[in-house]
């Protein structure tokens, strides 16, 4: 009867081990930041500090930054200059088709899409701040941070609470590159 006993306790504790560390719910899931980004945007060019201390305070393991920029007038070249110029220091790429475009529906720049890669979900998609009401027109003080509210929120495994804004910015252009036909080998 002990040996019974000590046989259910023993399961019995390793049930509740186990059920503690999946309801724990210690993010382990894999953040990615998508800011869509056009170098000649006033806009994005005066969020570069601002994008560059959320980089310095949040990235880590599980939550990657990337700097996207759909326009086909976007090369290369003017994208290694606009990180050297403003400084960035996470990984910027052409989304010339559109790819990420559509699949997280962003549709200004900056936008930020915050996507939890594990999930499938978009967490926060929309502006940096309140800094912008509207294109060229700023406030004096800035008095919401919305992507550092949702990112403090995602570190500290909490919810976010505001988890969708209204981007201010320059318009994603419709014009996209043809999607290059595959070569048969």
């Amino acid at each position: 009867m002990q040996k019974k006993l000590f046989i259910l306790f023993t399961l019995l504790s390793l049930w509740i081990v186990a059920l503690s560390a999946n309801t724990g719910k210690e993010s382990k899931d894999s953040i990615t930041v998508y800011v869509f980004l056009q170098e000649e945007c006033p806009v994005c060019q005066s969020y570069t500090i601002q994008l560059q201390e959320l980089y310095k305070t949040y990235a880590g393991k599980n939550l990657h930054f990337v700097g996207l920029f759909p326009s086909p007038e976007s090369t290369e070249e003017k994208i290694a200059e606009f990180k050297a110029k403003y400084e960035i220091p996470f990984q910027l790429l052409t989304d010339h088709y559109h790819q990420k475009v559509a699949a997280l529906g962003a549709t200004i720049t900056p936008e930020v899409i915050v996507y939890n890669e594990t999930q499938q979900e978009i967490l926060y998609r929309g502006r940096i701040d309140n800094t912008f009401f509207r294109v060229g027109k700023r406030r004096q003080l800035t008095t919401t941070s919305e992507l550092k509210d949702a990112l403090e929120a995602i570190t500290n495994n909490k919810p976010i609470k505001v988890s969708k804004t209204e981007a201010v910015g320059c318009v994603i252009s419709q014009h996209k590159l043809s999607t290059p036909t595959p070569k048969c080998h």
